[in-house]
């Protein structure tokens, strides 16, 4: 029916008393055979970044509601993928964080999205996930080259509205997988998470260099150093 209309002329842009177009209804409704329809009309891209009276475009909706087959199709006819909905100034990235969407997080990040875009208030998605308490999610967008040092407009970093100490520490690099290299005479060996290798027992605590203690030359040989190499 939906294709029937389209052919003979209904208008894909036309607004129910939401504000919402049949593109938003197809996404609210999760209806991809209807979305399908709608996308290959040769007036609907125009429709992609309409918002509703939430101010929200389909993006937003898909987003939103973690269907990421639909995301994928309004990304591919030309969504944009940073669209900021009008109440709030929210990237689809921010909405995904706000909703705990890791599935989606990670979907527009694969998708070249910008991570360091900042909503009205100046907050970026890394701002949400710190104050959210989302380790992972930190993790992840520091991976993908969020800014820590962007400030909201209260003059906030990430790390000041973080949750707890464990994303505090994240931020400052204490909170990471580790690679330990320990250098001895006979070669290097690696460890991570700070366990120790084969050959070596000690271990290794974040971003420190263990003390090693001084020998006489009366001792059989050196000890070796560790040195540690934080990674996300």
């Amino acid at each position: 029916m939906v294709e029937a209309l389209l052919r003979d002329g209904a208008d894909p842009a036309a607004l129910d008393r939401n504000g919402q177009t049949a593109l938003h209804l197809c996404c609210e409704y999760d209806q991809r055979d209807c979305l399908s329809f709608v996308l290959s009309h040769s007036q609907s891209s125009m429709c992609l970044e309409i918002r509703n009276y939430e101010g929200l475009s389909p993006l937003h909706l898909t987003v939103l509601r973690g269907q990421k087959d639909l995301a994928r199709m309004l990304l591919d006819a030309g969504a944009d993928i940073n669209a900021m909905d009008i109440k709030s100034g929210q990237s689809p990235l921010m909405h995904a964080v706000e909703s705990n969407k890791a599935d989606m997080v990670n979907f527009l990040i694969e998708r070249g999205c910008d991570v360091n875009s900042q909503s009205y208030s100046g907050n970026t998605a890394l701002h949400s996930a710190c104050g959210r308490g989302q380790v992972d999610t930190v993790r992840l967008l520091l991976k993908s080259g969020a800014d820590s040092s962007l400030k909201n407009y209260h003059n906030d970093t990430p790390v000041m509205v973080a949750k707890n100490k464990k994303i505090a520490d994240v931020l400052r690099g204490r909170g990471s997988n580790q690679i330990c290299v320990s250098v001895s005479p006979h070669g290097s060996s690696f460890t991570e998470n700070g366990s120790p290798s084969p050959n070596h027992s000690r271990g290794c605590s974040p971003l420190t260099t263990p003390h090693t203690p001084h020998h006489s030359a009366s001792h059989s040989p050196k000890a070796p150093s560790t040195l540690v190499f934080p990674f996300y």
